[in-house]
């Protein structure tokens, strides 16, 4: 099966040349400004109303903000507000968090009108308690895990493969999308392609430099490539990449 490509990013030519360059799901975010930095409404806003002119078929998401799980007025404020700026979907992280508070904060996306996607920090593994607690609730499309230290390497460096392979399944088996990221690199194309996520998601591998620096569209078009199934991986690059 085909892994989805997800890109990261910051602003309207971001967004066009990810677009254009092979992106399935193109997500705002604020990569200087934490694991699942925010970026503001008016500028949700502005690259939302360019995808949907010249690219209405992808999938928009954007994310709230690094918030911890007990500030979950402030959380639901955050996901109403990017939830009017016309994404698909917002990204919420889900932070280590006793359960009963764990619970709570479910309970309350599960109800909100927004489409969320709950983020499990991986830093120190996949939390099973709190994957088994989102799944019940069968309220989410798509559920992912992702990193939040990403100087400390790729997520498959740091979960073993067969443990993520588990999570794909738990995730599908509810009926929801299964997506992975955290640090992850062009050289793990091959590794996805076998875990088979439903999609990837990728900033640091698509950029010259640090993470935050400018998003490179021919990082973007050879990591399509390397995505693809292995029966497409002889077809002819595009032109530039």
């Amino acid at each position: 099966m085909m892994v989805r490509l997800l890109v990261s990013v910051r602003d309207v030519e971001e967004a066009r040349c990810a677009a254009e360059a092979g992106a399935d799901f193109i997500d705002l975010k604020e990569p200087a400004d934490g694991a699942l930095g925010a970026l503001g409404p008016q500028r949700i806003t502005a690259i939302v109303a360019m995808l949907r002119a010249r690219h209405p078929s992808l999938r928009i998401s954007a994310t709230v903000g690094d918030l911890p799980p007990g500030e979950r007025g402030e959380i639901l404020a955050r996901v109403r507000r990017v939830a009017e700026c016309g994404v698909h979907d917002v990204k919420v992280g889900l932070w280590p968090a006793p359960a009963a508070q764990a619970a709570a904060l479910l309970d309350a996306l599960a109800a909100c009108r927004a489409s969320v996607v709950p983020v499990l920090l991986a830093d120190d593994g996949i939390p099973e308690p709190l994957l088994r607690q989102v799944l019940r609730r069968r309220a989410f499309h798509a559920v992912m895990v992702d990193t939040a230290a990403k100087e400390q390497g790729s997520l498959l460096q740091r979960i073993p493969l067969a443990t993520l392979a588990d999570f794909v399944t738990a995730v599908r088996s509810h009926g929801a999308l299964a997506g992975l990221a955290g640090s992850l690199r062009l050289e793990d194309a091959d590794a996805l392609r076998a875990l088979a996520p439903d999609f990837a998601g990728f900033r640091g591998a698509l950029t010259v430099g640090a993470r935050a620096a400018a998003l490179d569209p021919r990082l973007v078009r050879q990591l399509r490539r390397r995505l693809a199934p292995r029966a497409e991986v002889h077809a002819p690059l595009p032109a530039g990449a």
